[in-house]
């Protein structure tokens, strides 16, 4: 009898301490939707590391909820170039209508703790609230109101209005000043100048269209060399090789010989010119034979533009034919940079734009080229499209095979621009919140333009002088779409 007198006692005691814990929890319970939501941090002030949240869940009767679906989210919104951070916390039900959330915070300063309830028999809800490294007491921000209330300035923080006809969204209300806490920020729309910027990485190349081959008209033997190694800068005129042939040499005999003839035999003086000439004799050669009047032995090969040899195919006493193949050649002024621009960037490039080269590994880090040609068809490893910048290189520091950096503007003219931030995507929809006044936000598509830097230009369904949210309307949209008829019908 004694005994199951002092189980009876032990018992009464663990529900009474059960009891007094639940009634500090519920004395700071807040009403968000048709729950009464207390939350506490432990430590009481959190510290970087791991942290827990003790989440007390009742119904509108201060019943424990039991067997909910609770998402926990602790973020710090991104402040400079300093990146969003985020941690999810591990939620256990630990009892009746208690629940634990497990996370670590990555430093000191101040996280807003996203909260999200769902229930069979009671229903949805979210609510934020403000924890900060520095104090021990967590703020209620916002957060789902209760069912039948419109909107206060105390604890509502969003409710349905008017407006709005985008599946899966809703309209809200939320207070200014909780709107203020939550870090919503707004901002005017207005029409003005945009400029797109294109980065692409280039590489230089030669400029095909300048390149040349050397190849004779005849067959002979090189008698010398005087171009005698790849990657020789050679100019126009210079000479490469001389070379012997039996053909070429009868055919100076031939204009030697027309040369001294009477009158009649100067159409003939003139036709073997021609002939020394379509075999790519250079003029200069034929005038100097003439001057002579003796046939040359070797007859000397000239270069037929300035640049580089990117291939030799012969040496001193090597045999040649009739249209084989003796030097290649190719221009170092200008040269091509070969951009490569993403799909969705190529309808706003045009052969005449002026682009930046930017070199920074050179004694004159940029330069300007002049798009030339656009590639009317797209790499299909990298869904690219080549862009042809034709790019001056009269010192020859731009060498064919270096990448570079390449910078096109374009001027879009006088646009609605909206910042990044403030557009959501939702599958081939692009979202804004408007703020529609006593603190309406309504869900609203646009179409998208070109983006310009940090902005988007809007094709339609903004105009000019409306607000929209471009700050925290992540939270905004949370609501959202908990409020979407989609959601509750």
């Amino acid at each position: 009898m004694s005994r199951t007198l002092s189980c009876l006692f032990v018992a009464l005691t663990i529900v009474a301490g059960c009891s007094r814990q639940t009634t500090v929890a519920v004395s700071s319970a807040k009403q968000v939707g048709a729950f009464r939501i207390a939350v506490q941090n432990r430590p009481a002030r959190p510290s970087v590391g791991e942290n827990r949240l003790t989440i007390t869940l009742l119904d509108a009767a201060s019943k424990p909820v039991t067997g909910a679906a609770l998402g926990v989210e602790v973020v710090m919104e991104a402040m400079g170039t300093m990146p969003r951070m985020l941690s999810r916390g591990k939620v256990k039900e630990m009892g009746a209508g208690v629940y634990e959330a497990e996370y670590s915070l990555a430093m000191a300063g101040e996280w807003d703790v996203l909260l999200s309830v769902r229930t069979t028999g009671v229903g949805e809800a979210t609510a934020t609230w403000r924890l900060s490294t520095s104090t021990s007491e967590l703020a209620f921000l916002a957060g789902t109101p209760p069912a039948g209330v419109d909107s206060g300035p105390a604890e509502a923080g969003a409710d349905t209005v008017a407006g709005g006809d985008i599946p899966g969204f809703g309209p809200v209300l939320i207070d200014a000043s909780r709107l203020q806490a939550i870090g919503v920020r707004t901002a005017v729309v207005a029409a003005r100048p945009l400029k797109a910027t294109i980065r692409a990485a280039g590489k230089v190349a030669y400029d095909e269209t300048r390149r040349a081959e050397v190849s004779l008209k005849f067959a002979g033997w090189v008698r010398s060399v005087h171009v005698d190694y790849t990657g020789r800068v050679v100019r126009n005129g210079e000479p490469l090789i001389s070379v012997y042939s039996p053909e070429l040499l009868a055919a100076q005999q031939e204009f030697l010989g027309a040369l001294k003839g009477d009158g009649a035999a100067v159409d003939l003086a003139g036709a073997a010119r021609q002939r020394l000439r379509l075999w790519d004799i250079a003029p200069e050669t034929i005038d100097a034979i003439a001057a002579s009047g003796k046939p040359l032995e070797a007859v000397p090969i000239v270069a037929p533009i300035s640049g580089v040899v990117i291939e030799k195919n012969v040496v001193q006493g090597s045999s040649f034919q009739a249209g084989q193949v003796l030097y290649k050649l190719a221009p170092i002024h200008p040269v091509w940079v070969l951009a490569s621009v993403y799909q969705y960037e190529l309808s706003l490039v045009r052969p005449g734009m002026t682009a930046t080269i930017e070199t920074p590994f050179l004694p004159e880090r940029t330069r300007t080229g002049r798009v030339s040609t656009v590639n009317p068809y797209l790499d299909p490893s990298t869904r690219t499209g080549e862009v042809r910048v034709t790019v001056p290189n009269a010192r020859g520091e731009l060498k064919p095979g270096m990448f570079v950096d390449v910078t096109l503007e374009r001027e879009l003219g006088s646009r609605i621009a909206i910042p990044a931030s403030a557009v959501l995507y939702e599958g081939d929809s692009r979202i804004v919140f408007v703020d529609a006044g006593d603190g309406r936000l309504v869900p609203r598509r646009v179409a998208l333009g070109p983006k310009a830097g940090d902005d988007y230009a809007v094709d339609s369904g903004l105009a000019p002088g409306e607000v929209i949210v471009v700050s925290g309307n992540f939270l905004v949209a949370a609501e959202s779409r908990l409020r979407a008829p989609a959601l509750n019908p």
